[in-house]
């Protein structure tokens, strides 16, 4: 089954923040990197809009990776910029093919949960994903803000990137999916809405989201902590 990877960057993503060097290296090149742990440079593909383009390559160039970028003719909305990431590595939607989509907001997620993903798609499932226990409070609450109670998290997870897809299941979100659906809807969601077959790996600790440039303080001390 072939293997690749779609990292996309659509025309709400904040390019500046994703391409901005935390400790020495971007979030988007870190994302990069990881994935290319798993798959080949060759398998790997940045999708973004026009606007983006430039700025992408730069960065990919800069750090000395040789992923291409896909460049989508749409009007930029997440599911465009995905058809767009496929149609450069080939992949149609009756190819034999696992495909991972990357996030650059999970900067520190590490190529072995790439790997981990990649292996649960080979054993079946059309959806793969990484989750962790839920070990935040969560709380119900009315209107005016009053708790009403405490949910139980016993089976509640987190969801992480990246996230795999087979060719047949992510062609079918990208085409079927409505035009007029949110960019911030992503595909996990409308997976769910199908009714695919969505299964579950282990997630992993360092795979969490961080908001930048809000959050590039953190982002480099957790780095900083981990280079100690």
């Amino acid at each position: 089954m072939k293997q690749c990877a779609v990292v996309p960057m659509t025309s709400s993503a904040d390019v500046d923040a994703a391409i901005a060097p935390v400790s020495d290296e971007a979030p988007l090149v870190r994302v990069v990197r990881s994935v290319m742990q798993a798959v080949a440079e060759g398998d790997v593909v940045v999708a973004t809009v026009p606007v983006l383009a430039a700025s992408v390559q730069e960065c990919l160039r800069a750090a000395g990776l040789g992923v291409a970028v896909a460049v989508t003719r749409g009007s930029g909305s997440r599911r465009q910029v995905l058809r767009a990431g496929l149609e450069h590595l080939g992949v149609e939607p009756h190819t034999a093919a696992a495909v991972l989509i990357c996030d650059h907001r999970f900067p520190l997620s590490p190529g072995e949960l790439a790997v981990r993903v990649l292996a649960a798609l080979a054993t079946g499932g059309e959806v793969v994903v990484p989750v962790l226990p839920m070990t935040d409070s969560v709380k119900t609450v009315d209107e005016l803000g009053s708790v009403l109670s405490t949910v139980d998290r016993a089976t509640l997870r987190t969801v992480q990137f990246p996230r795999g897809f087979t060719a047949s299941a992510l062609w079918q979100l990208v085409t079927e999916s409505p035009a007029t659906v949110a960019d911030g809807l992503d595909e996990f969601h409308d997976a769910l809405r199908a009714g695919l077959d969505v299964r579950v790996v282990d997630g992993d600790a360092a795979a969490f989201q961080v908001e930048l440039p809000r959050d590039a303080h953190l982002l480099d001390a957790v780095i900083a902590c981990r280079c100690d």
